[in-house]
């Protein structure tokens, strides 16, 4: 394997990543609301044209007070993944519902996104929505075309229809948002991003995301979208089940619109699916850590990047991975590793966990292969997104009900903290804003506020936006919290 590149390591958001996103932040305060090239697994591309203002840390929350200036513009509201809003003041009181908006023509799988006061979310009959952040009315919506029906494909878990299932991402720099969308037409089912312009609402571009040799029906993009040296990152896997023949991609589309795309193929036999719904994360040079569901490679075989989180270059040629040393029974048992998307912490760490209840504490440096964490600890079969506020890490334990609070040092060591348990039975991927842990229960359609110095329940919120869906996670943007459900969404303050 070879020896890492230098590269820059992630620092606290007021050292770095607002050193590039606040010009930006403070430029959209002003302004107001005014054919597949494919590279080999571990080659490297040249990159396409480049969005000159898309940064790899170009997403994290903005510090500006007001839902006009504030925003959450990727899952987690920063490309490390964090699912922090650090701008929130610490919140001394229950928040009171600010709005519930119409009722949207499907289910929302994605989280919200806030940008120059509009709250962007997009359902699973492909329409893309923006709502005012002021009150929820609908300010402008697109539909992209027609979902895939889900007895079109060969298994799955999402109906009646599939059509935009991951996280959006915007680009603050040229106020672009980005969308991938699954179709149907004459029967065939595809897939293509789509480009639109925040300001004017218009659609700017669309492109196919389909590879060569691919079944379309068989490749699901459950993945948040990310960004990448002027690239938008798009993750695939299979549908639930596991059925057919499918593999891990990362595609990296030319934000412009024009230019090769640039493509990594998880090398497994079949499977090795990018599906976490929190993404794939992306450090300050752009390098890219995409974690890997379970492969066919079984005990025995040589192995193939199941299980495993690898590290991309922006021109997507891998760099270097890790696996657990049960990677061949975790394929065996569908434990996989990929059901979450790596944090990236201070200090070059990298946090993940996945569905086989334990978790990994790696060197962003030298993930050391198979074998090679810093650290592990048990804790739990989890799905869907983690939260990080230096030192601690909050993990979500949906079969359980459960938030396990984990501490990160002194040094190489991972902990256990407190635990807590729903009201309810049931608990969603954490987001952090204004001093308080938020988790949704899906089945009984709260939001739960939890203190996360003991771990006590402070805040149960009823939610009036129909059953959000498994792994919906909040959002958080200038004091307000934005949930999404089957139905509508709704925002606290």
């Amino acid at each position: 394997m070879p020896s890492a590149p230098l590269r820059l390591l992630r620092v606290p958001a007021a050292a770095s990543t607002l050193a590039s996103v606040g010009v930006v932040a403070l430029v959209g305060m002003l302004v107001s609301s005014c054919g597949s090239g494919i590279a080999s697994g571990g080659g490297h591309r040249a990159v396409g044209p480049r969005a000159t203002s898309t940064t790899p840390a170009a997403s994290a929350p903005t510090s500006a007070a007001g839902t006009g200036s504030a925003s959450w513009l990727t899952y987690g509201g920063d490309f490390a993944r964090t699912s922090d809003d650090a701008s929130d003041p610490a919140r001394t009181s229950a928040p009171a519902v600010a709005w519930t908006s119409p009722a949207l023509d499907g289910a929302v799988y994605g989280e919200p996104l806030v940008f120059r006061g509009q709250v962007f979310v997009a359902t699973e009959n492909d329409t893309v929505y923006a709502l005012s952040a002021a009150d929820g009315t609908v300010m402008w919506s697109d539909h992209v075309g027609n979902p895939a029906a889900a007895g079109a494909l060969p298994c799955g878990n999402i109906a009646p229809s599939v059509g935009i299932t991951s996280t959006m991402v915007i680009d603050p720099g040229t106020a672009t948002l980005f969308a991938s969308a699954e179709l149907s037409s004459g029967g065939a089912v595809s897939h293509a991003l789509f480009a639109f312009d925040v300001a004017t609402h218009r659609r700017l571009w669309s492109r196919s995301l389909d590879q060569p040799g691919w079944t379309a029906r068989a490749q699901l993009q459950r993945s948040a979208l990310g960004l990448s040296n002027g690239n938008v990152l798009v993750g695939f896997g299979g549908n639930y089940g596991d059925c057919g023949n499918y593999h891990g991609w990362v595609l990296g589309v030319p934000a412009s619109g024009s230019g090769s795309l640039l493509v990594y193929r998880v090398p497994s036999v079949n499977l090795g699916a990018v599906w976490a719904p929190s993404g794939e994360a992306v450090d300050a040079s752009g390098d890219v850590f995409v974690a890997t569901g379970n492969s066919s490679a079984r005990p025995g075989d040589a192995f193939d990047h199941g299980n495993s989180v690898i590290e991309l270059s922006p021109q997507l040629g891998e760099r270097q991975y890790f696996a657990p040393t049960s990677w061949a029974r975790d394929n065996d048992t569908d434990a996989d590793l990929g059901s979450t998307a790596p944090v990236l912490l201070d200090g070059g760490r990298v946090f993940v966990v996945g569905k086989a209840q334990t978790a990994y504490l790696l060197d962003a440096g030298a993930l050391g292969g198979v074998g090679g964490q810093l650290a592990q600890v048990g804790v739990c079969n989890s799905r869907g997104g983690s939260a990080y506020v230096a030192p601690v890490v909050y993990v979500v334990c949906p079969d359980d009900g459960k938030i396990a609070q984990m501490r990160v040092g002194p040094g190489s060591r991972l902990s256990r903290g407190w635990t807590w348990t729903s009201p309810t039975g049931g608990a969603g991927s954490p987001t952090v804003a204004g001093g308080v842990v938020w988790s949704i229960d899906p089945g009984a359609s709260v939001l739960y506020g939890i203190d996360p110095a003991s771990g006590s329940t402070r805040y149960t919120l009823a939610l009036r936006t129909g059953t959000p869906t498994h792994f919906a996670a909040p959002a958080a943007a200038g004091g307000m919290v934005v949930v999404a459900g089957d139905r509508a969404v709704e925002a606290f303050r």
